[in-house]
């Protein structure tokens, strides 16, 4: 059973998941990605428009039922605004794209040293979810923050 652009739903837990965020959100997710103590949705930005007026209520609900935190990162087909999402609120000061032999991207994005933090999540969940989901939908290979 799959859902969207490749994502497999072959494990109950992945079924749980985005059964549980489709019930309570009425969005379907793109993707999720998911530590010990985090999972953070994909959407596309038309179903975040959906979402932004119930989001906290929603979150707090999703949050409880899985004892994790929960974020939303809002999808784009352009990377540089994908990766603005994914490290968001860090502002990010210039992104730097380059292409490998192999066809797939080395990008590098500097933030400000007090937004590192931020950028990089806690025990680095952004950095991981960033590298996941950038290898995914944009053949990232490589990806720091600077």
């Amino acid at each position: 059973m799959s859902f969207k652009e490749g994502v497999k739903l072959d494990d109950p837990k992945k079924i749980f998941i985005f059964t549980l965020f489709t019930t309570i959100t009425n969005v379907m997710p793109k993707d999720y990605f998911e530590d010990e103590k985090f999972v953070s949705f994909l959407v596309e930005p038309y179903d975040f428009k959906k979402l932004r007026n119930k989001l906290g209520t929603s979150i707090k609900i999703l949050g409880r039922e899985l004892n994790k935190t929960i974020e939303v990162v809002i999808y784009s087909d352009n990377l540089e605004v994908f990766i603005k999402n994914l490290v968001r609120p860090a502002n990010v000061e210039k992104i730097s794209v380059k292409k490998l032999p192999n066809g797939k991207l080395s990008v590098f994005v500097k933030v400000p040293p007090w937004d590192r933090g931020k950028a990089l999540g806690k025990n680095s969940y952004k950095l991981k979810r960033s590298r996941y989901f950038l290898e995914k939908y944009h053949d990232v290979m490589v990806f720091r923050i600077v």
